[in-house]
């Protein structure tokens, strides 16, 4: 394989130092763009071409130049602070090519991306966005699976059904999604707490890996994920789309449709509404089925906008709600069943497929509301106030023996109230953000719940100035932000037990105040007309979560013991990204070199030496431990396309370091050494088929080797590689179109176990999985 790896790539750049030579690709593309309204020609507008890392900008008189293009096709985009961002196909022919284009600034109206791109884009940080190819090879997988198309994330598994993306070696409530321009508020502090959230509410998902407290507030330490709608197409009255996928692993169905239009009932009012569902079973590795991992979702959500002389009203609502099994073979009786499942390492029952989702399991709903408004006081300044309403609803299920398993182990409602004012004039920002959150537990359980009843209260002001300079950009940002916390609940008192040697609780409660400071400083230099140097290092913070203070008792859905810490500081971390983009005809790379230092990390720890059984069974204990620890690391990613662009070979790659320098040894959960690579061949098109390609893809992901042998219950799995098979097409129909993927996944059903799931002690990884999407747009 490394032998094929090494011929591969000096094919590779022998093609291109013969392409370079060629004079095919020496067209040029001279153009102008000027206001919409004024037919004045706009400075300082971002040119790019097909998303590449090259760009240039207009000059004063709106002027740009775009030389050594190879002739085809392209996506021309064009973006500008007060400017509605533009995207249109070209066709670039021979010699040169002179185009004008007019672009409307956001006085009158401005879409959804626009705006939250606006205020979510750092200029000095890359940001990252899925393909429509790699959405539509992801379709129907969580979140957190689609986003693994990046390079460094990865997941945090708890077996099949649950997964958490993981930024740079960070996850849970250091990663903050931002969906629909809303902070997505749950149970995040668990690890097997999954983000509640629908893929298909969203047109584009975006990672940016950099600190961005200042933006967005706490907990913003290992970067951001914005879930961002697309333009509603306000040309027709009525479009749409559906989507059915298959898949044999599990066995598994999932369904989305998708309408929107505008005129319908107000000339100003355009409208989207969309709903979702899936049905799957028991999932199974290369050699036996893992029982009770079945998972049901029924979700929906509405968009509708209304235009206004000199701004826009916006109002979503979406409900998220699931239904997953938890494998049952993670849960035991007795300490010495426990030791011996885990020194198997797979289970001693024998399970076969079912849809059927007993106990252990969960039930969790999240409900999003959003009201928006903007307005624009001129091309240069705009006022924007959003108000948003969550309310998430989790329970969770284990087999009981006094009680019905219908009753649930842990029934918690959090209801989250955020409001957002942001100003912006120029090139600077100004904002001020608050929240109020209220926490309780469900009464009725029969059971002490593992975190308090909690109130949370957030105030954060914030401002941002982009300086630009004549051929660089300088950010800069400052951010404060208050935190009160207030608790009541039990916490049992194992120091002190009573006379029988019986364990006893005593009633908590706690007031705890947070506050900090934030910052930001980036620059943005292209230092050539092939490279450009991206460079922001940010200062943000993160309040322990109140499982971390608090826990002390079972987590079911990861069937562990924690044990909380009421004496755990605030996280602050300092991050320093360094992106480097490059771009020589058919060639792009990225580079992003990162390190991270975090004052008073905190992470939960297995501690071997501890078993605890309860009434529920007997568990491994995790408790919450709080150092300083440096990350670093680098992700890269290169596409190079060759023979005129019929074959196309990408490589990424990513690695993470993480220690606790205060003794020197490796911290649990850090994800291992990644490679992942394919080679894609773009077939001709027809008058029946179009988009044709096949796609064979490689990933390899090394043992973790940096680790504290004495510090976990089993020692990590080896290495694996995986293969997997892509093919894709396009039937048009009319002016429809009917897209169909196939896909094979796990292709030699290989028998594995990832590092990064917290039920690798019981059992492996997903087998071969064959998957069938099919999209119909109308």
């Amino acid at each position: 394989m490394h032998k094929f790896l090494l011929l591969l790539i000096g094919l590779t750049f022998a093609i291109g130092q013969n392409k370079a030579q060629s004079s095919a690709c020496q067209l040029t593309l001279e153009g102008s763009v000027i206001d919409i309204s004024s037919q004045k020609p706009i400075n300082g507008l971002s040119i790019r071409l097909n998303d590449s890392v090259y760009s240039t900008t207009t000059t004063q008189d709106g002027r740009f130049l775009i030389e050594n293009v190879c002739p085809r096709k392209y996506v021309i985009s064009i973006h500008g602070i007060g400017y509605e961002p533009f995207v249109e196909t070209i066709e670039l022919k021979n010699g040169k090519t002179v185009l004008q284009f007019s672009v409307q600034n956001n006085s009158i109206a401005i879409e959804e991306v626009a705006v939250q791109g606006k205020q979510a884009e750092s200029k000095t940080l890359q940001t990252y966005r899925l393909s429509e190819q790699e959405k539509a090879e992801r379709k129907g997988k969580n979140l957190s699976e689609q986003l693994t198309a990046l390079a460094g994330v990865t997941l945090l598994s708890t077996g099949t059904t649950i997964q958490k993306p993981v930024i740079n070696g960070l996850h849970s409530q250091r990663v903050l999604v931002l969906n629909q321009g809303v902070r997505q508020e749950g149970q995040q502090w668990g690890a097997e707490h999954a983000p509640e959230i629908d893929p298909f509410t969203a047109g584009y998902l975006e990672v940016s890996k950099g600190a961005q407290a200042v933006r967005y507030g706490a907990d913003a330490l290992a970067g951001v994920v914005l879930l961002t709608p697309s333009k509603i197409d306000t040309t027709k009255i009525l479009v749409g789309q559906v989507d059915v996928i298959g898949i044999s692993n599990g066995r598994g169905l999932t369904s989305n449709v998708q309408l929107e239009g505008n005129r319908f009932f107000v000339p100003r009012l355009s409208w989207r509404l969309q709903a979702s569902a899936k049905k799957q079973g028991n999932s199974k590795t290369a050699d036996y089925y893992l029982g009770n991992t079945g998972v049901e979702e029924l979700n929906f959500s509405g968009l509708f906008q209304y235009a206004l002389p000199k701004g826009k009203l916006e109002a979503y609502i979406s409900r998220f709600s699931t239904s997953m099994g938890i494998f049952a073979g993670a849960h035991a009786s007795t300490g010495e069943d426990i030791l011996a499942r885990i020194a198997n390492g797979r289970p001693f029952e024998t399970y076969s497929f079912s849809y059927d989702i007993g106990a252990p399991k969960q039930e969790v709903s999240h409900t999003l509301a959003k009201l928006k408004y903007d307005h624009h006081f001129s091309p240069n300044s705009s006022l924007s106030l959003q108000y948003g309403f969550q309310q998430n609803h989790r329970q969770e299920y284990d087999v009981r023996r006094v009680e019905s398993d219908d009753v649930p182990m842990a029934d918690m409602l959090l209801r989250t109230q955020t409001l957002d004012a942001i100003y912006a004039i120029s090139n600077y920002k100004f904002g001020l953000q608050g929240t109020i959150q209220i926490n309780n537990n469900v009464p009725g359980t029969g059971t002490t719940p593992i975190i308090p009843n909690f109130d949370n209260h957030t105030l954060g002001a914030f401002a941002i100035g982009e300086f630009q300079r004549k051929n660089y950009l300088i950010e800069l940002g400052l951010r404060y932000d208050y935190r009160y916390f207030d608790v009541a609940g039990y916490r049992y008192d194992y120091a002190n037990p009573d006379e029988n040697g019986v364990v006893q609780q005593y009633l908590l409660t706690d007031q705890r105040q947070f506050h900090n400071v934030s910052g930001t400083a980036g620059i943005s230099y292209p230092i050539s007309e092939r490279l450009i140097w991206k460079s922001n290092a940010g200062l943000a913070w993160r309040a322990p979560s109140a499982n971390e203070l608090y826990s002390d008792g079972l987590h079911h859905g990861s069937g562990t013991y924690e044990i909380g810490d009421p004496n755990l500081k605030s996280e602050k971390g300092l991050k320093w990204v360094n992106h480097f983009g490059y771009q020589w005809n058919r060639l792009q790379v990225h580079a992003d070199v990162y390190g991270q230092y975090i004052a008073d990390y905190i992470y939960a720890n297995p501690d071997p030496d501890s078993i605890r059984q309860t009434i529920r069974g007997t568990f491994p204990v995790f408790t919450f431990h709080q150092n300083n620890a440096l990350f670093y690391g680098i992700d890269a990613q290169a596409r190079y396309k060759f023979l005129q662009e019929k074959l196309i070979y990408s490589v990424q790659f990513s690695l993470v370091r993480a220690k606790n320098i205060d003794s020197n040894t490796f911290l649990p959960y850090i994800p291992s050494d990644r490679l992942s690579q394919s080679l894609q061949w773009n077939l001709s098109e027809n008058n029946l088929l179009t988009k044709n390609y096949l796609k064979l893809t490689h990933d390899y992901v090394s043992q973790q080797t940096r680790y504290e042998p004495e510090s976990d219950y089993a020692y990590p799995p080896g290495a694996y590689h995986l293969l997997a098979f892509h093919a894709g097409t396009s039937l048009p129909i009319k002016q429809q179109a009917l897209a169909i993927h196939f896909a094979v996944e796990n292709l030699t059903n290989n028998l594995y176990k990832d590092y990064m799931d917290r039920f690798r002690y019981y059992a492996h990884q997903l087998g071969r999985n064959i998957s069938l999407r099919i999209t119909y747009n109308f």
